[in-house]
C-alpha cells in the first residue's frame, strides 16, 4: 500500500506519518511547473475563442481552471463576458460552471446579468447560485429574493437545496451568538470519541484553526504545555454558500472514518482525514456503530452530538443539510498547488479547494519535500492516541476580518479545562 511507505510505528504502537518520507515532484519549481502554469493560463484564455457548440468539455475544463486557480487575464475576462452574452446557448452544466466563475472572481460586475438569469431559469441549482450572488451584492434584496423563490418554485419545500436557500436568505438579517463553547467541549464525554474542532470566520477568506480533543476529554498540547493548533482554510475556490456544489465547507458535524493518501496531484501525498456527512453514509457508519440504536431518525442522531445549549445554533444543520442535498467527499487534506496563484489573498499561502478543509503546507521548491505542514501535524496529533475514528465539528466564531489566532482558541479552551481540573480534584478528594 502507498500509505505503508509513509508510516512507521512509535514506541506507543500508534501509527504516525514522517514528513521525511513525503515528497511531491509537483511542488518543485522547474520547467515542468512553468509549462503547467502556462497551460492553465492558455485554458483560461481559450474561453474567448472556443466554439460553444463543439468544445463543451474544453470549456468546462477551462471554467474549472479559472475558478480553482483564480486566473484572470484580459482574454479570460473577455471570454467570461462572451459566455454570459451567450448564456442561453450553454448546457446547464456549463451555465453552472460559469456561475461559479462569476461568483468567485466577479463579485460586483455582473449583477444585472445575474438578475436576468435568475428571472429566466427554472433550474433550482442555477437559481440558488444567482440568488447567492445577488444577496452578497446587496443584502437588502433578501426579501425580494424570497418572493422570487416562492413564486418560481411554489413547492420549494420539497427540494432540499431550495429549503437551504430559503433559510440562507432568512438568516441574512439574523444574528445568532455562538453558544458557550465549554458546554460543547464537555458534551464530548457523552460519546467519548476524539473530536477535531475547526474554528473559522464567517468570512472564509481568513484561515481558521483546528484543535484536537482526545477521547478522555483532554486537549492535545505540546511538550511545553501549549495548545496544539493547526492552520486550516475552509474556503472553496468559488466561495459559494455551503449548500451548493463546490461551495465553502459547511459548518456542523462530520464523522472521521480514518486516514488516507490521496492520488489527486493537487491534494498531494500528505495524509488526509477521511470525513463523511450524515446522508452521505448511513447512520450506523456515521455513528461508528455507537450507540446501537440505528432506527432513530437521522436528524435525531445527528443532533444528539450537541448539548441543548447548542440546539439553536444557526450553523448546526449545515453539514446535515449539505449531505441531504447530495454534497460529498468533503475531507481535511493538504495542498501541493503553487501558492503564487493566491498571492495578495488573505489566505495566502493556503489553497482554496472544492469545499474541503485545507491545511497549510510549505513545500521546498527545490526538493519537493515538506518544510512545514499543519496538515501532517494535525493528522499525527489525531492518531497518536488510540483510535483512528472520531468527529470533526466546523464552527464559525464570528465575522472578524483576520485569521483565527491561537490566543483566541486558548481562551475558549481554558474555562473548560479549569472546570475539568476542579471536577477531577473534587472527585479525588471524595
Amino acid at each position: 500500500m502507498v500509505a505503508g511507505l509513509l508510516i512507521c510505528q512509535t514506541m506507543a504502537a500508534q501509527l504516525i506519518y514522517f514528513k521525511e518520507k513525503i515528497v511531491s515532484p509537483y511542488t518543485i519549481k522547474d520547467d515542468k511547473a512553468e509549462r503547467r502554469k502556462q497551460k492553465l493560463i492558455d485554458q483560461a484564455n481559450s474561453l474567448n475563442y472556443l466554439d460553444l457548440d463543439s468544445n463543451e468539455a474544453q470549456i468546462e475544463s477551462a471554467l474549472w481552471a479559472v475558478s480553482q486557480f483564480l486566473v484572470r487575464t484580459p482574454q479570460s475576462d473577455s471570454g467570461v463576458n462572451r459566455l454570459l452574452k451567450n448564456f442561453e446557448a450553454l448546457k446547464p452544466s456549463m451555465q453552472r460552471g460559469l456561475m461559479e466563475v462569476v461568483y468567485g472572481l466577479y463579485p460586483n460586475q455582473y449583477a444585472s446579468e445575474v438578475k436576468s438569469i435568475l428571472l429566466r431559469t427554472d433550474q433550482s441549482k442555477l437559481f440558488a447560485q444567482c440568488a447567492a450572488y445577488l444577496l452578497r451584492n446587496d443584502p437588502r434584496q433578501a426579501g425580494w429574493l424570497r418572493q422570487q423563490l416562492t413564486s418560481k418554485f411554489p413547492n420549494y419545500a420539497d427540494n432540499d437545496l431550495l429549503v437551504a436557500l430559503s433559510q440562507y436568505l432568512q438568516q441574512s438579517s439574523d444574528k445568532n451568538d455562538l453558544p458557550p463553547v465549554d458546554s460543547l467541549f464537555a458534551y464530548q464525554q457523552v460519546h467519548k470519541f476524539k473530536v477535531v474542532y475547526s474554528f473559522q470566520r464567517s468570512n472564509r477568506n481568513y484561515p481558521g484553526l483546528a484543535i484536537v480533543q482526545n477521547a478522555d476529554g483532554s486537549f492535545a498540547r505540546d511538550s511545553t504545555g501549549q495548545l496544539r493548533t493547526f492552520v486550516q482554510l475552509a474556503r472553496s475556490a468559488s466561495n459559494l454558500p455551503y449548500f451548493l456544489t463546490n461551495g465553502s465547507t459547511p459548518q456542523g458535524l462530520y464523522a472521521i472514518t480514518g486516514t488516507d493518501i490521496s492520488k489527486n496531484v493537487f491534494i498531494g501525498p500528505t495524509p488526509n482525514l477521511q470525513m463523511v456527512m450524515m446522508h452521505e453514509v448511513n447512520p450506523p457508519k456515521f455513528t461508528h456503530y455507537f450507540p446501537i440504536v440505528f432506527n432513530a431518525p437521522p436528524e435525531k442522531l445527528y443532533r444528539s452530538y450537541f448539548p441543548e445549549s447548542w440546539q439553536q445554533w444557526s450553523g448546526l444543520m449545515e453539514a446535515y443539510m449539505a449531505g441531504k442535498i447530495g454534497r460529498s467527499e468533503i475531507i481535511a487534506h493538504g495542498t501541493t498547488i503553487d501558492p503564487d496563484w493566491f498571492k495578495g489573498q488573505p489566505y495566502y499561502p493556503i489553497s482554496p479547494t472544492l469545499g474541503c478543509l485545507c491545511g497549510r503546507e510549505i513545500w521546498n521548491p527545490q526538493t519537493g519535500r515538506i518544510d512545514y505542514s499543519d496538515q501532517l501535524e494535525l493528522v499525527n496529533t489525531f492518531i497518536e492516541t488510540p483510535g483512528t475514528k472520531g468527529y470533526m465539528i466546523v464552527i464559525n466564531l464570528d465575522n472578524k476580518e483576520m485569521p483565527v489566532s491561537p490566543a483566541e482558541i486558548e481562551r475558549l479552551v481554558k474555562p473548560y479545562e479549569t472546570a475539568l481540573a476542579k471536577s477531577s480534584a473534587s472527585s479525588q478528594g471524595n
